[in-house]
């Protein structure tokens, strides 16, 4: 479920501009917006016309990874996800681009929307309509997207153009620049940019940084790292500068540092990917426990997450009212925790996440009090059993040998009998509070 943030509860919203985490939707002057290392994987082929590819969050220290969201589209001639970019609304932008090996085809841009989940497939204006382009990056130097592109069915891509991101009208192109063989990656910073050809006969051409904007554009080298075949997308911290892209299949990740290949981190799971940028995405797939439970005056825990951009803000709600965070500062963290649970606090509880673009609310998890837990372990297991057993036999809940409060009458209705032995069964058979 997402939500505006213009929509937020007022208290939220006051802690959270309070606290610096708003700022109309984006971060105030002289504040750099946090990044996400997102990525296309190989794509999966569910038929010859459908198919599609997850889209993921990376850690580039360990190579862990989350699923972020998918994007579907024609995977004919084995098209994949290549040349993704942030854009200045804090959406995504790719190639579909034929990743079979033979010379391409027309390649066609999409358009993502992180906040609603949907993207569309669309077609270049001329002359990218009728040619193959290969490197594509917003370039905050142009305000619009520059694309690298060729004839069809020849991989040197030796012409230039600026696209406007929003109609895909192409701006302006080049004739074939003199004394550039290939472009087959791009990567911008908001002072740089990036053109990259890296299995090139010329060492000085491998890396090139753009010296004159387009429509004239000049380039001067900028790297001569070994020659290095069969790498994929590449992309430049905007803050850092810090150059990156994936070799071994789109597997593992290799830093650019001066003319020197440092490998990094290998993907987890054995994960592959094609397209690669850094971003500030919105909050998605609010993970929370389906089902909580606690015994009797016992406490109960409720860890909320989502995927995205850090840092995130937590707003914790009972039956959709908000918790007061100054009665439990717990309620402004990822992990609620409520103590002493009793009847009060059986309700239906949520989660409210945001950070500096959105906010989304997780799915309701039910509380109830596990009565079954005598002795408030966690589980409803032999232990509990056995008293029950010897609170069964005595049966009424005045009699002597009766433990104080007669917890094991279930059902409120003053002894120990075959109901409450149905109620405990149910909840010896779910063992876990929790579940």
């Amino acid at each position: 479920m997402h939500r505006p943030l213009g929509r937020l509860n007022g208290s939220v919203r006051s802690s959270l501009l309070a606290a610096g985490v708003l700022a109309g939707g984006v971060l105030g002057a002289g504040q750099a917006q946090a990044q996400s290392m997102v990525a296309a994987m190989v794509p999966d082929v569910i038929s010859a016309t459908q198919g599609g590819c997850d889209l993921i969050v990376i850690d580039p220290q360990t190579g862990s990874w989350q699923f972020y969201m998918r994007v579907n589209f024609d995977t004919t001639g084995s098209r994949a996800l290549r040349g993704l970019t942030a854009l200045p609304n804090n959406r995504l932008a790719a190639l579909v681009y034929r990743d079979d090996g033979t010379a391409n085809n027309v390649a066609r841009p999409i358009s993502i929307d992180p906040f609603t989940g949907t993207f569309a497939v669309s077609t270049f204006g001329a002359p990218l309509a009728t040619a193959y382009s290969e490197g594509f990056e917003y370039s905050p130097r142009h305000n619009a997207i520059l694309v690298s592109f060729g004839a069809v069915g020849n991989f040197a891509t030796t012409r230039l153009a600026t696209v406007d991101p929003t109609t895909w009208n192409v701006l302006a192109s080049t004739n074939a620049l003199a004394g550039v063989a290939d472009m087959d990656s791009i990567a911008s910073t908001p002072t740089e940019d990036y053109f990259f050809d890296l299995n090139s006969t010329i060492a000085s051409g491998r890396v090139r940084r753009l010296t004159a904007l387009m429509p004239s554009p000049t380039f001067a080298s900028f790297a001569s790292p070994p020659a290095q075949a069969l790498v994929y997308d590449f992309a430049a911290h905007p803050a850092t500068g810090q150059i990156t892209f994936t070799d071994s299949g789109g597997k593992r990740l290799v830093r650019l540092s001066g003319n020197t290949y440092i490998n990094g981190a290998t993907l987890a799971e054995d994960a592959a990917i094609r397209g690669l940028a850094w971003a500030t995405l919105p909050p998605r797939n609010a993970s929370v426990p389906g089902f909580a439970g606690a015994c009797l005056g016992g406490t109960a825990t409720l860890t909320a997450s989502a995927v995205g951009t850090p840092p995130f803000t937590f707003a914790w709600r009972k039956n959709g009212i908000l918790i007061d965070p100054v009665a439990n500062p717990s309620a402004a963290t990822a992990t609620l925790v409520l103590s002493d649970i009793g009847p009060d606090d059986v309700a239906s509880y949520t989660c409210e996440i945001s950070n500096s673009l959105h906010a989304i609310v997780s799915p309701p998890v039910p509380l109830t009090i596990c009565t079954a837990d005598f002795n408030c372990d966690g589980s409803v297991d032999n232990s509990d059993f056995n008293f029950f057993v010897t609170q069964y036999v005595v049966f009424l809940c005045g009699e002597e040998g009766m433990s104080a409060g007669c917890p094991a009458d279930l059902t409120s209705d003053g002894q120990v009998d075959e109901q409450d032995f149905a109620v405990f069964v149910t909840q010896f058979n779910r063992l876990l509070c929790g579940e």
